[in-house]
């Protein structure tokens, strides 16, 4: 399992390193049972801060659709629902304090009111000016 995950950083005559990596990735689809994952997941980790990306690249075509990939497209889902989530509730915050701004409130009630920093509020005043 050792040779297999530090294929892809081999050096060879015969073969690129993008050749290595990509074989590699297609030994590790072979292997069967739970230890799969921690071989997929090692040759990522591993040549993810040596390789260069074209290469990371071909390695994340290979390894498409196995237990991994869809892992980390579903974790990348949820982190843009999260961020998605965060800047409505940022742009709800923002309208809050424009709308009391407009009202005649002073900055210091709307930090209170919306939870933005003081500069937020100052600068979003002076849009209104």
């Amino acid at each position: 399992m050792l040779k297999l995950i530090f294929f892809p950083l081999m050096r060879s005559n015969q073969f690129t390193e993008e050749e290595l990596a990509v074989q590699a990735a297609h030994l590790a689809k072979e292997v069967q049972g739970p230890i799969q994952g921690l071989c997929i997941a090692s040759i990522i980790a591993i040549t993810d801060k040596i390789l260069p990306d074209h290469i990371k690249k071909m390695l994340l075509e290979v390894l498409r659709m196995t237990d991994i990939e869809r892992w980390l497209r579903e974790e990348g889902r949820q982190v843009g629902r999260e961020e998605g989530r965060e800047e409505g509730i940022k742009q709800t915050q923002h309208t809050n304090a424009l709308n009391a701004l407009k009202e005649g409130l002073p900055p210091e009630l709307v930090v209170k009111i919306t939870g933005l920093p003081y500069e937020e509020v100052r600068k979003l005043q002076l849009t209104l000016h």
